[in-house]
């Protein structure tokens, strides 16, 4: 019955997709602090993208290519964050009993993850790949994790699947790098699990951010997961479409959806990571899910302060935005993110592939 649901919910958003706004609409910019150019020495830049699970490797997607030539600024400083859904729909392909070669379509299927390890190929920076829900529904993520780790060590690349542990449970895990230490996290693993494990989770999360803040008490916390903390795409019930709407009913009349806001599941992920970062000043969380790009800023001063959405990286399955109070900067076009950790301070650039420059720039955590 799941299975039958799963494949119900990706028959009709795929054919609603033509009923998604223009992505040619202007983006919404609530305010943007000006970038100098004498901005300050760059200690780590990341780039962010995710949701890029349909991108072509020929041509190299938009979205990508332009992430390949950031990331090729500074491939020695520069680590890429892949946020999930790596492969739509149904995550790596998993061999029949007898099957010893892959089909054209699982090939096909496997292209769209290798057309993401191209940029590190490409640029020699560094790249995390971090599960989404639909890797997960391959019913396992240890194929996309050991594929992974076999194209590291064929391409001499710095490739990582990142939470993943062969044979147990996926904890938060943390890398540091100057300026900026990178916590990555199974959200979709944490919204399954019972209550011992989630707690088990976020235990583990509260030791490594205990351990970051002891060990590296001047770096950024960047905590990246697929689902988002803060949303106003359609996982949480914004939609631009009479069509979005019909097909999410008809969804929910098989399968309860524990991928939108809403859920109790997917709310204590939220209410966990909220209360877990408010010790931290200097977090940012940075996650997909929802195919557009957001930029928020919590208004009374929680942590953590900002809260991103970069779910952009292919056209072909954007999705329409809203905005709240928080929202300092909204867009339904295919893009990236990139944060340069500066020692005087955090840029924020999100780009669109429709232009050079980027369509929002602001500084964040700014150091005198």
């Amino acid at each position: 019955m799941k299975r039958l649901a799963l494949l119900v919910s990706i028959s009709l958003l795929a054919a609603c997709g033509t009923n998604l706004p223009s992505h040619e609409e202007a983006p919404f910019i609530k305010q943007q602090a000006v970038v100098s150019a004498g901005e300050g020495q760059l200690k780590q830049r990341v780039l962010l993208l995710g949701d890029a699970g349909h991108s072509s490797i020929d041509p190299l997607q938009a979205s990508l290519s332009k992430a390949q030539t950031r990331a090729s600024q500074f491939p020695d400083k520069t680590a890429i964050v892949m946020l999930g859904d790596n492969i739509y729909y149904l995550g790596f392909p998993n061999k029949e009993e007898g099957q010893t070669e892959y089909t054209e379509s699982q090939l096909e299927d496997i292209s769209h993850l290798e057309a993401q390890l191209t940029v590190a190929k490409n640029s020699g920076a560094e790249i995390f790949i971090v599960p989404g829900n639909h890797d997960w529904y391959a019913t396992q993520v240890d194929s996309q994790a050991a594929y992974v780790e076999k194209y590291a060590l064929d391409n001499n690349v710095r490739a990582v699947f990142a939470p993943h542990a062969l044979g147990q449970a996926p904890m938060p895990e943390v890398i540091h790098r100057d300026g900026i230490s990178l916590v990555f996290i199974d959200s979709m693993w944490m919204i399954k699990a019972d209550e011992a494990q989630y707690q088990l989770a976020m235990m583990k999360l509260n030791e490594l951010l205990d351990e970051t803040s002891k060990n590296h008490p001047d770096n950024i916390l960047l905590v990246t997961a697929h689902h988002p903390i803060e949303t106003m795409g359609p996982h949480n019930k914004y939609y631009t479409s009479n069509g979005y709407k019909a097909a999410i009913a008809v969804i929910s009349m098989f399968s309860e959806n524990d991928q939108d806001t809403d859920h109790p599941n997917y709310r204590r992920l939220i209410d966990g990571m909220e209360l877990t970062l408010a010790r931290y000043p200097k977090a940012i969380y940075a996650a997909g899910h929802d195919h557009n790009l957001q930029v928020f800023e919590d208004g009374e001063g929680d942590s953590p302060q900002y809260r991103l959405v970069s779910g952009a990286a292919n056209t072909s399955k954007i999705s329409g935005v809203g905005t709240n109070d928080n929202s300092l900067f909204a867009l339904a076009q295919e893009g990236l993110m990139e944060l340069d950790i500066l020692d005087n301070g955090v840029v924020l650039r999100v780009f669109s592939i429709n232009q050079e420059q980027p369509v929002f720039e602001s500084r964040l955590f700014t150091k005198q």
